[in-house]
């Protein structure tokens, strides 16, 4: 069935493209000008073309998306595939943070979507054969490994030599040793743009004294691609400079001559069988099936954690004056103030606008058109809909939800020819509270925790924890869960349960109270 989009259709994506149209699951592919690919589109004459991201997040066929399009835009475009339900495979790198990865692995979950990492390595029959001997035991111990990388007459402005070449030996490394080094090092040379490196050396030291040599360049005389792995038994040297992949195994023995001079006796090198297998081919299957089966992938997104925080460390070595990446998401078309504080975690979309001195807490979203501050505080994990204004004097405990378009005011007697600004009145909503769209919140009152405020009421006074009120003015119509269920009545006045959670509250002062246990009597 059809139902994956491809995105970006570059040098690595007309590959995908011939892989997945020919596994008769291709259904669109997104291009921002399509009419440049006329070529590709009478050659896949079946395929749906679009400019339009929108289309492919609001078509219900569209299932899953493959990105690959530039490093720069990925985690952007996945997290906006996330975020409109479609599972995702995309190229390395995922992000260029572990706080920006996290955070996408976190929506993965909260969403329940498959989230894979395009790690071609991982999937190339010589790589499964070196872990194999590995794994044997017949390179004996681990003791280093050096890869030289090299790619001439390519140079994009968007990825240097670390994000773009050694990102692949740096995983690759850290797959083989199984574990994160204890001292990294980089040198870089950027020659031609002052931000952004074309070629990287990277020493890595490992728990127990391994270590790996890694080289890459855009700026060499000839392609390389050379991976060597040294061990107390044997040496294997995997290339990919030829018309076709290449193993080599070469065991060798060190002898010492009377007891002092060392000496290599090294063995012939054998040429080890690979399989015939296209590894992009191998991991596009792969992806395919955990698709199908709802297995979790060799190269799931999670799983890259550890190589992306070596990147970022390694990095931050190569430009110590680089922009920290932000733990958050801010659309392009947002504003964020000075002096403004975002947790890890926030999504802040299309034309939001937060002023100065305001503190948004973690895992917040907030939609289109939402305007927080001056000096506002949003909880951790709240939720504000589109075309909402937080004004001065309002403060939102965790958990709460925002309703499109609901409204807050802080002065209670406005006019436009007076200025007010020292008689403002504080609005709280406490934890967990909803107030659904187009309500209105008079300002000086207080929302209870976990409280229901209806579509379109207007609240003038303080609502109690748990109360349900609708209407103009408010009123209070019943008492509802912290799941949001409307409670039933036990006792008049007195106690209340409810179905879904099989929980019991009792009045208080306050409102309700949560029961830890309750018997009834007898």
């Amino acid at each position: 069935m059809k139902t994956i989009a491809l995105l970006g259709v570059g040098r690595w994506g007309q590959k995908l493209l011939r892989l997945l149209h020919e596994r008769e699951v291709l259904y669109a592919v997104w291009t921002r000008e399509p009419s440049r690919h006329a070529d590709l589109q009478a050659k896949y004459p079946d395929v749906r073309w679009t400019a339009s991201l929108n289309a492919l997040w609001e078509d219900p066929t569209v299932q899953a998306v493959v990105i690959a399009t530039p490093a720069s835009t990925h985690p952007a475009l996945t997290e906006a595939a996330l975020q409109a339900g479609k599972a995702v495979f995309c190229e390395k790198p995922l992000a260029f943070s572990a706080a920006q990865l996290r955070h996408l692995v976190r929506l993965a979950a909260e969403k329940k979507l498959l989230f894979m990492g395009g790690h071609v390595l991982h999937y190339h029959p010589a790589v499964e054969r070196i872990k194999q001997i590995l794994q044997e035991g017949r390179l004996g111990k681990f003791l280093y490994c050096t890869s030289e990388r090299a790619h001439p007459g390519h140079f994009p402005l968007a990825e240097d030599a670390l994000w773009g070449l050694a990102v692949h030996d740096v995983a690759l490394v850290l797959d083989l040793v199984g574990t994160l080094p204890e001292a990294s090092h980089i040198h870089g040379q950027a020659a031609l743009t002052p931000h952004l490196a074309e070629t990287v050396w990277i020493h890595l030291t490992f728990p127990g004294g391994a270590q790996a040599q890694l080289y890459a360049s855009w700026l060499a005389p000839e392609r390389r691609r050379r991976f060597t792995v040294v061990g107390t038994a044997g040496m294997l040297v995997f290339s990919e400079e030829g018309p076709t992949p290449t193993l080599h195994w070469y065991p060798h023995q060190v002898t010492w001559t009377h007891g002092q001079q060392p000496h290599l006796a090294l063995g012939e090198g054998t040429l080890l069988a690979l399989p015939p297998i296209e590894p992009l081919a191998a991991e596009i299957d792969h992806f395919l099936h955990c698709l199908r089966t709802g297995q979790t992938p060799r190269t799931h997104a999670e799983a890259l954690l550890p190589a992306t925080e070596l990147l970022e460390k390694l990095h931050r070595q190569l430009f110590p004056t680089a922009e920290t990446p932000k733990p958050y998401f801010v659309h392009p078309t947002a504003l964020i103030d000075e002096e403004v504080e975002i947790g890890e975690g926030t999504r802040i979309w299309h034309f939001s606008h937060i002023l100065r001195g305001s503190r948004i807490g973690k895992n917040c979203v907030l939609g289109q058109n939402v305007v927080v501050g001056p000096f506002v505080r949003v909880g951790n994990h709240c939720k504000i809909q589109n075309n909402v204004s937080l004004y001065y004097g309002v403060e939102l405990e965790d958990g709460v939800l925002c309703g499109p378009s609901c409204v807050f005011t802080n002065d209670k007697y406005p006019r436009a020819f007076i200025e007010r600004r020292n008689e403002f009145l504080t609005t709280r909503v406490r934890q967990g509270a909803t107030i659904g769209a187009n309500a209105t919140i008079m300002c000086g009152v207080t929302i209870g925790r976990f409280a229901m405020i209806g579509a379109g009421a207007v609240v003038t006074q303080d609502v109690p924890d748990h109360a349900l009120v609708l209407g103009n003015p408010a009123r209070q119509v019943g008492w509802v869960c912290e799941c949001g269920e409307t409670l039933i009545e036990k006792e008049p006045d007195a106690l209340y349960y409810c179905s879904r959670c099989d929980l019991f509250y009792r009045r208080t002062l306050k409102g309700l109270e949560k029961l830890s246990s309750y018997l009834p009597q007898a």
